[in-house]
């Protein structure tokens, strides 16, 4: 990494938060496109400030609500309360809702909206292609929903680029109930080789970079917190990960993928086919 690169790296650790050990940068608003691109482009993420309109929030969460309620074992949070009944009593019919569920059209609200932006982002008119849409469950003390450090262009290869975006659903996203980090700038280093592991029979695989312990000694680890309304948006090479939810409740993020490229694998991949 350049000498350059490394102090605007150094400077975004300097003016992250710090809390229990850990680097925690806040969203932010961007004043032109430009400095947006600018920003994105340098660090390989950013993290945009009430971005998504409340409502379309507000129209997922009623989605979620009707489809988990029937499961629900406590009336203040029967979102929650569903999936970790579910998960504790009935995996294959949490699953069997979680397809479902990401299939509610609330869902595509929000990517027209997210289009729009990254047109913005890229700076090109470029039809924008959805690769994929949905959200994550994020149960609480779950060590299986736990994803070591990876880039995403080892799980949607050959496309030239991709957009891929986390927002909140529920509540905000946190330290303490295992919002995702990232290394900044680590974009720069390309798509990486890797090492593939696997915590448990029934968890997805992680593709490790290779040589990752030494990326990590020289760039920080930012944890991204987001409150509802905004949305963090990452490079296909930025190396990423998800934390432990130490809290009560879930975590559950809107995820997107998107393309304008018009070129790549297609193929949503098994584990065993990574």
């Amino acid at each position: 990494m350049e000498n350059d690169s490394q102090k605007n790296v150094d400077l975004l650790a300097y003016k992250a938060i710090s809390k229990d050990g850990k680097l925690i940068d806040s969203a932010r608003t961007f004043d032109s496109d430009e400095s947006l691109q600018k920003f994105y482009q340098s660090f390989g993420y950013v993290i945009i400030k009430n971005i998504i309109p409340i409502n379309l929030i507000g129209e997922i969460q009623n989605d979620l609500t009707e489809i988990f309620s029937p499961f629900a074992k406590d009336k203040e949070n029967p979102v929650d309360s569903a999936i970790t009944w579910l998960d504790e009593n009935d995996k294959s019919k949490l699953y069997e809702i979680h397809v479902a569920a990401m299939r509610a059209i609330s869902f595509k609200s929000v990517s027209v909206h997210l289009g729009n932006l990254i047109k913005k982002l890229s700076g090109t008119n470029a039809p924008v292609l959805e690769m994929a849409a949905g959200f994550l469950l994020g149960i609480p003390k779950d060590k299986r929903l736990v994803f070591d450090f990876h880039q995403e262009a080892n799980y949607m290869k050959g496309f030239e680029e991709t957009f891929n975006i986390h927002y909140p659903l529920l509540r905000a996203s946190t330290t303490d109930n295992g919002t995702m980090s990232i290394l900044p700038s680590s974009q720069a280093y390309g798509t990486l080789t890797y090492e593939k592991k696997q915590a448990s029979h029934d968890s997805y695989p992680d593709l490790v970079p290779t040589g990752i312990e030494k990326i990590t000694s020289k760039l920080p680890e930012l944890h991204c917190h987001l409150e509802l309304g905004d949305c963090v948006i990452f490079h296909k090479d930025l190396i990423h990960k998800s934390n432990f939810n130490n809290s009560s409740l879930c975590r559950c993020v809107g995820v997107a993928r998107f393309t304008q490229s018009f070129v790549g694998d297609w193929v949503m991949r098994k584990a065993e086919e990574l």
